[in-house]
């Protein structure tokens, strides 16, 4: 018996050739190089702005911390600065005390500076050769209205309440006639309303209890004297120097937060001082440190800083960029950038 078989045709299957597949794998590659690309410029280019970002956000925050200070440099409240200003303070002409000079610059030749940088103020230690520092003086503390003082020679004055005077603060008594410098010397009464200035105690202490005038309805304003100025950061190493913009306070004890890290990435401050000689309230010239014959008669300060991005290897090649005067080559392939600003310090110019 014969059974007719069907036969269907064999289905012949279909693949790519290795010519197709080397094809397809050359064009993956190229897709994938163009996208790893893609991805490390916008990575690149995130770095970058980031890094300026934060220098920008630095330079900012130093900048208007330290403006702020320079417009209240010499601060005596309603007294005018044509007003004497009188101290009772066993060293009215130190450095930390000398409340008539409001300003003062130290500019850095090298490993110096002109004038030599003052002793007996710790927390200049260590600032980095090269960069300028200067030393501001001035009530900018909180104040308080003075309600009573029994007499000139009393080492009583009352003030109102609430305020935050303690002992061994620097204030300064004005009523807009007069304006006397002296130290608070004892804990003070009964919420805070009574300041006492013994002689014979605090550092410096008092050389009298003689306030030279009577100050009820005027002020009591803590004074300060600041120093800003440019040192290795806190988080600096050995192998990775990092600098910062430093504040240090006079009448705090050296350590802890005294001085204070005001902005990181600042390595370099180099300052100018505009002189206004013939007292007319216009800045005559500006000038460095070292040649300023009256710091009496500064009325603007021109600071100039140089401020470091965090990131390393983030520019393309080593920076190269202008400053104090002069063409300068980075050593490293971090993000630079200068910012220059000028403030005039309050009641010295027009």
């Amino acid at each position: 018996m014969t059974t007719n078989t069907q036969m269907k045709p064999s289905v012949r299957q279909h693949g790519f050739s290795l010519i197709e597949l080397m094809i397809a794998m050359t064009i993956g590659l190229i897709a994938l190089a163009g996208i790893g690309y893609l991805f490390l410029e916008s990575r690149q280019a995130f770095r970058s702005m980031d890094s300026l970002s934060r220098m920008q956000e630095s330079a900012r925050y130093a900048l208007e911390t330290m403006a702020r200070d320079i417009r209240m440099a010499g601060y005596r409240g309603c007294a005018s600065s044509n007003v004497e200003l009188k101290s009772t303070v066993n060293t009215p002409t130190g450095f930390a005390y000398d409340f008539s000079v409001p300003i003062n610059g130290f500019d850095a030749t090298g490993a110096t500076w002109s004038p030599v940088l003052p002793t007996g103020t710790g927390g200049l230690s260590g600032v980095q050769t090269g960069t300028d520092a200067f030393t501001l003086r001035g009530a900018f503390g909180g104040g308080s209205t003075i309600t009573a003082q029994p007499g000139g020679s009393s080492a009583v004055v009352k003030v109102a309440t609430p305020n935050d005077f303690a002992p061994d603060d620097i204030v300064m008594a004005t009523n807009c006639a007069l304006a006397t410098v002296f130290q608070i010397t004892n804990p003070y009464g009964k919420g805070g309303d009574t300041v006492v200035h013994n002689t014979g105690a605090g550092t410096p202490g008092n050389s009298t209890m003689d306030l030279a005038g009577i100050f009820v309805g005027g002020e009591l304003i803590k004074m300060q004297t600041k120093s800003y100025f440019i040192r290795e950061s806190a988080s600096s190493t050995v192998a990775n120097k990092r600098y910062s913009l430093w504040q240090f306070d006079n009448y705090k004890p050296t350590g802890g937060d005294n001085p204070a890290e005001i902005a990181e990435g600042v390595e370099n401050m180099q300052i100018e001082y505009g002189s206004d000689a013939d007292s007319n309230g216009i800045v005559d010239s500006y000038t460095t440190a070292d040649v300023v014959a009256d710091w009496k008669k500064v009325a603007a300060v021109r600071i100039s800083l140089l401020v470091a991005g965090n990131d390393d290897n983030v520019a393309s090649s080593k920076q190269k960029y202008n400053y104090n005067k002069a063409a300068v080559t980075a050593d490293d392939f971090r993000l630079r950038q200068v910012f220059t600003t000028t403030v005039g310090v309050r009641n010295r110019i027009q």
